[in-house]
């Protein structure tokens, strides 16, 4: 019984290690040009929650008192993606992935901030916030998250909240598999080594 634990608990931990951060070394290690990354099977690092906060307002005539009543209704309207959700890229420039993850819906953007070749695609809302974060009313679940911007999807603009740092995308090593490098180590040549001399 312990042994048959301790192997699923392996596999799982195996299955969450294959994956890695998608980075510009990354594309040019396996070569990949704009047309083969659409190909590979990405991720987001964390979760990101878009939210728009809405108020329906009534007003009737009371038939009884013939007074002016006004009925407010609060609504939250939500989209998450959740930590590890699988997307594709739809199109990719050298700094720039729009990346989509419902079929006919519309994309989210991530972008590749130029530190160093193994910085990570990151996502970037459409508009960012001015300030580092936004008060808002807390949404159940969401409390800690912070919004960082507005993000226009599915034609409504949403507050965009995430809970710590900007997510970013991860590649399936799987996917990479596809893209075989062909490489091969020099071994040198020495004097001694040619005939004839």
């Amino acid at each position: 019984m312990r042994l048959s634990v301790l192997f699923i608990a392996l596999l799982l931990m195996l299955e969450c290690s294959s994956r890695v951060p998608l980075t510009k070394g990354l594309i040019r290690e396996y070569g990949l040009s704009s047309r083969d990354i659409p190909k590979l099977q990405l991720y987001i690092s964390d979760g990101i929650l878009l939210e728009k906060h809405m108020m329906k307002v009534d007003k009737n005539i009371d038939s009884t008192s013939y007074a002016l009543k006004k009925v407010e209704d609060y609504y939250v309207k939500q989209i998450y993606f959740k930590k590890e959700t699988p997307c594709i890229v739809m199109t990719a420039a050298p700094d720039k992935l729009a990346v989509a993850f419902e079929e006919d819906r519309d994309i989210l953007n991530f972008v590749w901030a130029p530190r160093n070749e193994s910085s990570a695609y990151v996502y970037q809302p459409d508009k960012r916030s001015v300030r580092d974060s936004v008060e808002t009313q807390p949404s159940p679940g969401f409390a800690a998250w912070k919004i960082i911007g507005e993000e226009t999807y599915a034609d409504t603009s949403y507050n965009v909240l995430i809970k710590r740092d900007l997510p970013f995308l991860l590649v399936d090593k799987t996917s990479l598999r596809n893209f075989t490098i062909d490489a091969r180590k020099v071994k040198g040549l020495k004097q001694t080594d040619i005939k004839g001399k």
